[in-house]
């Protein structure tokens, strides 16, 4: 309990941190932030088959446990007992220090309903053997049948292999690139998809473009900008930001030991995306004013 204390403490002091640190950020909110767009793919994405069935199914004891007619017939009471909540405070516990660097909110999710439903497993198992093994055949079937949605790719997004990235920097200085290092078979690419997906569709422009490589297929290109392909370092996903064709800023997934939160706001805070588009929209400017002058 001691040690479970000291975690939640310790998630709880550093969530303290990051929200004082973002609160000058916060303040300097205009419209351009508010992405309605990505709220609306988000809730769209939640709203499917494999995470509605899913949050039935962890909540299904406590539904069960509190509804009347049908608690009279699992349980001898309809109240909760000592082991009941010692195991719901567990399960609380073991989701907030395994989501404490989540960065989406589908991630979160997953992990939440994992958790839910092996806590409820060992307490229907408690009340009724039958059921348990009832409940254990429904979590089967639904791990069977319902697989986790792929999140829609962003068509503004480029993709790069071998020296393609080098030739698109030498042949488009004006464009500020950026551009994220990964693999398909690393999860913390995977929980960054989403939201490198979100920020190309809310700030693609003519002069700031985002794009992708594959380190398995361009480990030239991984070796010239300093990125680690070794599973033992985990520095991926990475995230370069290129002005002029040249590397300005970095962001890695784990840098000399620390591990980074891979955020929206994280991201767009730490490589200056906002200051970035507003320079996108300036040169535009300038480029209109010389068309006209020409």
């Amino acid at each position: 309990y001691y040690s479970i204390f000291f975690s939640l403490k310790q998630w709880y002091q550093r969530r303290v941190r990051e929200f004082q640190t973002f609160q000058p950020y916060f303040i300097q909110i205009n419209l351009r932030m508010v992405n309605t767009y990505t709220l609306k793919k988000t809730l769209l994405h939640l709203a499917t088959p494999y995470f509605i069935l899913n949050g039935l199914a962890a909540l299904l004891h406590p539904l069960i446990r509190f509804t009347p007619g049908i608690c009279e017939r699992l349980f001898a009471e309809c109240t909760l007992d000592y082991y009941e909540i010692e195991i719901y405070f567990f399960v609380i516990c073991v989701v907030a220090i395994k989501n404490r660097r989540c960065v989406s909110i589908e991630s979160y999710l997953s992990t939440l309903f994992m958790f839910a439903k092996a806590g409820s497993c060992v307490l229907f198992y408690k009340s009724d053997i039958k059921v348990a093994g009832w409940y254990l055949l429904l979590c089967i079937v639904l791990i069977i049948i319902l697989r986790t949605p792929a999140f829609e790719e962003s068509p503004e997004i480029k993709y790069f292999v071998e020296s393609g990235l080098q030739e698109q920097l030498n042949s488009d200085t004006d464009t500020t690139w950026l551009v994220e290092f990964y693999t398909a078979f690393s999860p913390h690419c995977n929980s960054v998809k989403p939201i490198f997906g979100a920020l190309s569709r809310e700030y693609t422009h003519t002069y700031m473009k985002f794009g992708k490589c594959d380190v398995l297929r361009s480990k030239v290109a991984c070796e010239e900008y300093g990125i680690s392909t070794s599973a033992i370092k985990a520095e991926l996903p990475a995230i370069v930001v290129f002005e002029g064709g040249k590397l300005v800023r970095m962001v890695k997934q784990t840098n000399g030991g620390n591990t980074y939160v891979m955020s929206h706001e994280n991201l767009v805070r730490d490589l200056g995306i906002h200051e970035l588009y507003d320079e996108a929209l300036k040169k535009e400017k300038t480029k209109k004013k010389e068309k006209k002058i020409e």
